[in-house]
């Protein structure tokens, strides 16, 4: 028995032992206990004839177990390595002699056996195995304490010349079976016994078990050095450049103590050469001219012992700030299809959890599609680059004030200090979709042409305050129509039906009607129109205050005719024993479009990353599969689509005087959301015919390289560097985000050597694509 150690991986995991173990384990084991079953189970029935059950004899099936249980007998199947001295030994052969021949019905095999030539096995004096001395003498110790057990078995069993249904020889032949299967056992836990040995010889090389989490972390210390254009986290601010930001945009790893940590990603500017669009509906387009950036994310994970990780899509407003998330799918060079959107303002926090849908690898879709037919693997191939050019990840940010500034025809940064203004602003667009024209800065002839920033500000400001007061009066006449509605029903004779004690347990208030409505309808203005309101109301209840009650008469008087009954402004509803029915809230106005300028965009340009170009950002998935395909043999590399999940969850603080709050957006919350985020967008965009500079556009690649052990399992077990492996994917991956050969990437010299005598085969490509 020979280990091929140019195919063998440790030891333990090689084609020989395998078969070894199958054998031992499986087939052999197996067998035994068929025997074995057959003196338990088939001779029970036949004894329990012969004797008597409640009294079974020594040779009763039942107590094989115990009389002929080969526990305590020697096995000399052991993981013993011993180191040589130099000294050979002769090649002589051993034999090996028993002294248990006064046992005559013992089988003739057990007293006489031999070993092949000390030679032959001591061939390589390199060999770590024991000496065939030693081989012998742990021998005789299996066949000595396996006599002696056959002499104790005497006692109990008559000899085979008695023609007895259970005899020494069957009891033997048990014996024998029990410990052969011990044997099989026993090898097993020796060549596991090897591999554990290792993985503490590891163990005790680091000083810890590595585990996935250890890596991760080694990987991101590791990826620093080793990489031309080193990772970066996915955390960004904000806002404009120079300015403070309006908040910050993260993709977050979630482990099970609930620490987030931003994921790393490689980075690419891109420049691009025609605006970004995004439909909205099929009237509206958005035109983004903002930033663009390339990620590239190396995700890993392991089918065994890895840790249950989560990744979220986290976004945070700053105070008195606001900003929009586009999230979507890229389908194009320059087309995102959204999927959700939101509005942020004002400490606004929103988490978005992500799926990781992997993708099979290359190599198992042609294994899986190799036994159908052409026109299946037609459709299946056809579904595959779908499922690829979809698979690339899309979050567009667009900065709202901005581009009101651009909508009302104002100077760049004029509202940076308007936080009344904008908000009032805000609150006409989402809430009462008031058309741009009626708010924006109007150039007429007879304004001077030069007018400063801050004349343009209080033009806008003026506009606003005029609109402010149309919606004000609009409510207060609709609040003077549902009361005079609610007079008239109850003057058409309601309580005629109604005896007077009854009016009075019915009764309500008027004002108190009155007031819910205008509480209802207030809740949704500015809060300086909402006091402003209030004090109409307080004095129109201190003019509208009730008389002082008439005498009552005098003893002994006939009591009044009754007269009809009659309505009052200057009297509640509940003097006057009249319900009252609910009140309607007015509805807000109608959308319209408008006209405005966009401001010059800045252009972005950082220094440690390679030229930017035009990129086709569907087609960077199709490319990498067919690289992975070419150096990826084991199938471990995956492309892998990221999706948000429907349930979000938002934290925000209603007003300055309570405490923030976190609220569950389910899916209809989340609709909800988008639905006000796209009218936004169509308001501020004039229906996609006013382009959005201020905008950053983040396409997300990933690829997950899945280990089918943890850490110490694949080192030990599949004798694998998971470093060498990492290194090669994120390689591969780089070179398809900044368009780079994998050698362009690797930092130090040092590092190129060892990368080239890792992975010759993709040098050698490297080399051909360079002829």
């Amino acid at each position: 028995f020979t280990i091929d150690t140019t195919k063998a991986k440790t030891p333990r995991r090689n084609e020989q032992v395998e078969e070894a173990m199958g054998f031992f384990c499986n087939r052999m084991n197996g067998w035994l206990a068929q025997l074995k079953r057959h003196f338990t189970t088939k001779l029970q029935p036949i004894i329990s004839k012969i004797h008597n059950p409640a009294i079974p004899p020594p040779s009763h099936p039942e107590q094989l177990h115990d009389l002929c249980s080969a526990e305590d007998l020697f096995r000399p199947i052991l993981p013993l390595l011993e180191e040589k001295d130099g000294e050979t030994t002769n090649g002589d052969t051993q034999e090996l002699i028993l002294d248990g021949g006064q046992n005559t019905d013992a089988p003739e095999s057990i007293s006489t056996l031999s070993l092949p030539s000390g030679g032959s096995i001591d061939q390589n004096q390199e060999s770590r195995v024991l000496s065939a001395k030693d081989t012998v003498q742990l021998l005789n110790a299996q066949v000595k304490s396996i006599d002696t057990k056959i002499q104790s078995l005497e006692q109990s069993y008559p000899p085979s010349s008695e023609a007895e249904l259970f005899s020494i020889l069957d009891a033997t032949i048990f014996l024998l079976l029990d410990h052969t299967e011990h044997l099989c056992v026993q090898y097993q836990h020796a060549i596991g016994y090897l591999e554990k040995m290792l993985e503490k010889q590891l163990v005790a090389a680091i000083g810890k078990r590595v585990t996935n989490d250890d890596l991760e972390e080694f990987v991101r210390f590791h990826n620093a050095k080793f990489l031309t254009i080193p990772p970066r986290p996915f955390c960004h601010a904000i806002g404009r450049p120079n300015r403070f930001p309006y908040g910050v945009l993260s993709i977050e790893s979630k482990g099970d103590s609930d620490n987030t940590t931003p994921i790393e990603t490689m980075l690419r500017p891109v420049q691009m050469s025609t605006p970004l669009e995004v439909p909205l509906n099929a009237a509206t387009t958005l035109q983004l001219t903002g930033n663009t950036y390339l990620h590239g994310w190396m995700h890993q994970r392991s089918e065994r012992g890895g840790t249950n990780k989560s990744f979220q899509l986290s976004a945070r407003a700053r105070q008195f700030s606001s900003f929009m998330l586009v999230i979507g799918t890229m389908a194009g060079p320059n087309k995102l299809n959204p999927k959700d959107a939101i509005i942020l303002q004002n400490k606004d926090e929103v988490l978005i959890p992500l799926l990781l849908e992997e993708i099979p690898s290359a190599k198992e879709f042609k294994d899986a599609i190799e036994s159908l037919s052409p026109e299946q693997q037609r459709f299946a191939k056809s579904f595959r680059g779908m499922q690829l050019e979809s698979s690339v990840f899309g979050v567009a940010v667009i900065q709202i004030k901005p581009q009101l500034e651009a909508l009302l025809g104002l100077p760049e940064d004029s509202l940076a200090k308007e936080i009344k203004l904008t908000e009032d602003l805000m609150e006409l667009f989402v809430e009462y979709q008031v058309p741009s024209d009626l708010l924006s800065y109007d150039d007429l002839a007879g304004t001077p042409a030069s007018a400063s920033a801050s004349e343009k500000v209080d033009s806008v400001r003026e506009n606003v305050k005029a609109v402010l007061d149309v919606i004000e009066g609009t409510k207060e006449k609709q609040l003077e129509e549902k009361t005079m509605v609610a007079d008239m029903a109850i003057a058409s004779g309601v309580t005629a039906m109604l005896s007077p004690d009854q009016q009075l347990q019915m009764g309500i208030n008027r004002y108190d009607i009155v007031e819910e409505a205008s509480a209802d309808i207030n809740f949704r203005s500015s809060g300086a129109l909402a006091r402003e309101s209030k004090k109409k109301k307080s004095k129109a209840r201190r003019k509208a205050a009730p008389s002082p009650m008439p005498p009552p008469p005098p003893a002994g008087a006939a009591p009044p005719a009754p007269k009809p009954v009659m309505l009052s402004a200057a009297i509640p509803l509940a003097q006057q024993n009249i319900p009252a029915p609910p009140t309607e809230v007015a509805k807000p106005l109608s959308n319209a479009e408008g006209k405005g300028q966009s401001p010059d965009s800045e252009a972005f340009s950082e220094s440690d990353v390679l030229p930017s170009q035009a990129v086709d950002f569907t087609s960077i998935p199709k490319k990498l599969d067919s690289t992975i395909e070419k150096f990826d043999k084991d199938s471990t590399l995956r492309s892998t689509k990221l999706k948000t999940k429907d349930t979000w969850s938002r934290k925000r603080q209603p007003d300055l005087l309570t405490k923030p709050d976190t609220k569950t957006l389910w899916a209809k919350d989340v609709k909800s959301e988008s639905n006000k985020a796209y009218d936004l967008l169509d308001a501020i965009s004039r229906s996609g015919s006013l382009p959005i500079a201020y905008s950053d556009l983040h396409v997300v690649v990933c690829v997950t390289h899945c280990f089918e052990k943890d850490v110490m399992a694949t080192v030990v077990e599949d004798n694998v560097n998971p470093i060498e492996k990492l290194e090669m994917s994120t390689l591969l991956l780089g070179s398809a985000i900044h368009g780079a050969t994998p050698m362009e990437l690797i930092a130090e010299g040092s590092d190129r050597v060892r990368f080239q005598s890792s992975f010759p085969v993709m040098l050698e490509a490297e080399e051909s694509v360079d002829c």
